[in-house]
């Protein structure tokens, strides 16, 4: 072959060859494949020759691509090595709703969750530290678990700074379900400790006290135990005090009645209801009967005449257990059950007047069984005892 063939040959090989990498690179770029592969200079060549296509002759041979018919029905059915991209897209749901997560399809379901998760029944207090084995993932940050940490740690060091921050603090709703765990459980395994009870009392008042927190949803689970710490038949050791335990229990479950009642209209209705039936003196003895009398006392003048003054008869009845062969603690707690209803009726008296007290009670029946003892309640009718002080 001549020198001057070879060289026009060869300028052509390099000229075609240079449009080829050319376009190779193009359809690289325009198909955003991240390295350059033999399929794209093949793709690209087969274009031009469709583009060539209406300027062929009959001496131009055609450039084809051999394909393969593909069967949907047998590939569908098929396994398919290399899984199809999905469309990408954004879509939004709720992760948790007041610390509990939802029965979303996004969210993982409760078999795989179940091996994963430890809720706060997990926490010990070890050597004056509070260990968190896991939170809720995914739904508690970082900071909150410090801050439930630290709370639990100062309650058993500085009660009385944890019980201020927990009346006040906001940003701390995710945390209400792991309070309501830790409170419930404690004063269940507590109640032999008067003071743990009283304590955990405390931090219910502090947390119902709090605007920034909403405690709707876990009353099914504050509820009995603040009506176990007021109408227990037990509660405590021999020289605990757990009067002013049931006093405190009782103040704050009306509260609680008093600020969710207008939310859940028949709230105040089933707990004195609850209380109702430890009214039952041979059945739950007498330190149950003082809490629910202290209970209903503090619903008002109203509880106090449809549920107390029927009781007034048990006055001769622990009359006789004083006089009786029983134990000290029996009489004790006997004593105490009369200075309630003796404080039930003074709050019943102080708020009803004259005209309607006349109408309501027959004070000679009330002289027979109190004697003396009533005349200081009677605030509003002129007596002998109040005419003293004049």
């Amino acid at each position: 072959m001549k020198t001057g063939v070879k060289k026009t040959i060869r300028s052509i090989v390099e000229e075609h060859m240079t449009t080829v990498v050319r376009n190779a690179i193009t359809m690289q770029r325009h198909s955003k494949r991240p390295r350059r592969t033999l399929h794209s200079s093949s793709v690209k060549l087969a274009l031009a020759a469709l583009q060539n296509d209406g300027k062929a002759t009959s001496n131009t041979p055609l450039v084809t691509v051999q394909t393969n018919k593909v069967d949907l029905n047998a590939l569908l059915s098929s396994e398919i090595p290399v899984q199809p991209p999905s469309e990408l897209g954004m879509t939004l749901h709720w992760l948790a709703v007041e610390g509990h997560q939802t029965t979303s399809m996004y969210n993982p379901s409760e078999d795989q969750e179940s091996r994963k998760r430890k809720t706060l029944d997990s926490i010990e207090a070890q050597d004056s530290a509070v260990a968190l084995r896991q939170l809720l993932p995914r739904l508690v940050s970082d900071e909150l678990q410090l801050y439930f940490t630290r709370i639990i740690h100062t309650l058993n060091t500085d009660p009385d700074a944890a019980i201020k921050r927990l009346s006040s603090d906001s940003g701390i709703q995710e945390l209400i379900p792991f309070f309501t765990r830790y409170i419930t459980t404690t004063i269940h395994q507590n109640m032999n400790n008067t003071e743990q009870c009283r304590l955990m009392i405390q931090c219910v008042d502090s947390l119902i006290r709090n605007r920034n927190i909403h405690l709707e949803l876990h009353l099914d689970q504050l509820l009995p135990r603040i009506l176990t710490c007021v109408v227990a038949k037990k509660i405590g050791g021999e020289n605990d005090n757990h009067w002013f335990l049931r006093d405190e229990a009782a103040d704050v479950l009306v509260r609680t009645c008093t600020l969710f009642g207008d939310k859940y209209g028949n709230l105040r209705g089933k707990v004195i209801q609850a209380l109702c039936r430890a009214l039952d003196l041979s059945k739950n003895g007498p330190d149950a009967w003082y809490g629910a009398v202290v209970g209903i006392t503090k619903f008002g003048a109203k509880a106090v005449d449809a549920f107390i003054l029927p009781l007034v008869s048990q006055w001769n009845v622990f009359e006789a257990i004083i006089s009786g062969d029983a134990d000290e603690d029996t009489k004790y707690s006997v004593c105490r059950c009369q200075d309630a209803l003796l404080y039930a009726l003074g709050v019943y008296f102080k708020s009803v007047n004259n005209a309607e007290l006349s109408k309501r009670l027959d004070f000679d029946k009330l002289s027979e069984i109190f004697g003396d003892r009533l005349a200081p309640l009677q605030t509003n009718v002129r007596n002998d005892y109040s005419m003293c002080f004049v």
